[in-house]
């Protein structure tokens, strides 16, 4: 079993911290780890400590008081680092967290003078000192939660033309993506703008935008391509696909293709 550990770090390099607004750092943070551990599904309630108090700047540990799994203590660190602000590359990590838990996260560093920073180190798991710190300020923490960030994330989406702007800087179609409904911004550089425009020839044509990829901070979801290569879909052919029945008689041997497709499913 792992330890989930983060230090605090608050009023540094000044003498003593009003105690009200003291409590209402601390109130909201514990409102956001409980919310970060409803996301991971882990171990909720009052789980939450602090303990390992130091004078001077303002410095405490905050541990879940339940020991949990490796496993689940390495996602969940992934996931303060999302919301702290490191760039990862983890995202089936990112989409786990709500928008509501990025929220709340700036909610506690409002408390926060606009010229005042807080440091939050996250421990790896036993050792005595964090093996990551993030500076946090209040005007840092909208930028960190909100807008649309790049992984460096090559990939590729599917849809339908929604739109095409021709006269923006840079130019890009926009595309509904089948799978999400969310509409993408794909910008495209000027020797591509031919393939862009053949696009349209078919209104209801399903195209893949292949490129490197900008995501959604808060949900993860792609919402920009910087595209490399455009590919209109293959249009389906019944015809050509009942074709291929019967193609290979011999490829499922004494078994009938029922017997089969159970066989390879593990039904029998």
């Amino acid at each position: 079993m792992s330890a989930l550990r983060i230090r605090i770090e608050l009023n540094k390099g000044r003498v003593g911290m009003p105690f009200g607004k003291l409590a209402r750092v601390c109130q909201e943070a514990t409102k956001f780890l409980e919310m970060l551990c409803e996301d991971l599904e882990l171990p909720e309630g009052d789980a939450w400590l602090a303990e390992e108090f130091e004078n001077a700047s303002l410095m405490f540990d905050v541990r879940h008081g339940i020991q949990i799994d490796p496993v689940a203590a390495e996602v969940a660190r992934q996931a303060m680092g999302m919301v702290f602000g490191e760039t990862s590359e983890y995202l089936p990590v990112a989409v786990k967290i709500r928008t509501e838990t990025r929220r709340q996260f700036r909610k506690m560093t409002r408390a926060l003078d606009p010229d005042e920073y807080m440091r939050i180190g996250v421990y790896r798991g036993d050792e005595h000192r964090p093996d990551r710190w993030y500076e946090i300020q209040r005007s840092d923490a909208v930028e960190l939660t909100e807008g649309i960030i790049d992984r460096g994330t090559y990939g590729e989406v599917q849809g339908v033309v929604n739109a095409f702007f021709k006269e923006a800087q840079p130019p890009y179609v926009r595309i509904r993506e089948l799978s999400t409904g969310n509409l993408v911004k794909c910008f495209f550089r000027a020797d591509q703008y031919q393939a862009a425009v053949e696009l349209l020839e078919d209104k209801d044509a399903v195209v893949f935008v292949e490129g490197w990829l900008r995501e959604d901070a808060s949900t993860g979801a792609t919402r920009e391509v910087r595209v490399e290569d455009f590919t209109p879909a293959v249009e389906f052919d019944e015809r050509a696909v009942e074709a291929l029945y019967g193609a290979v008689p011999d490829y499922t041997g004494s078994l009938t293709s029922e017997q089969f497709v159970e066989r390879i499913r593990g039904d029998r």
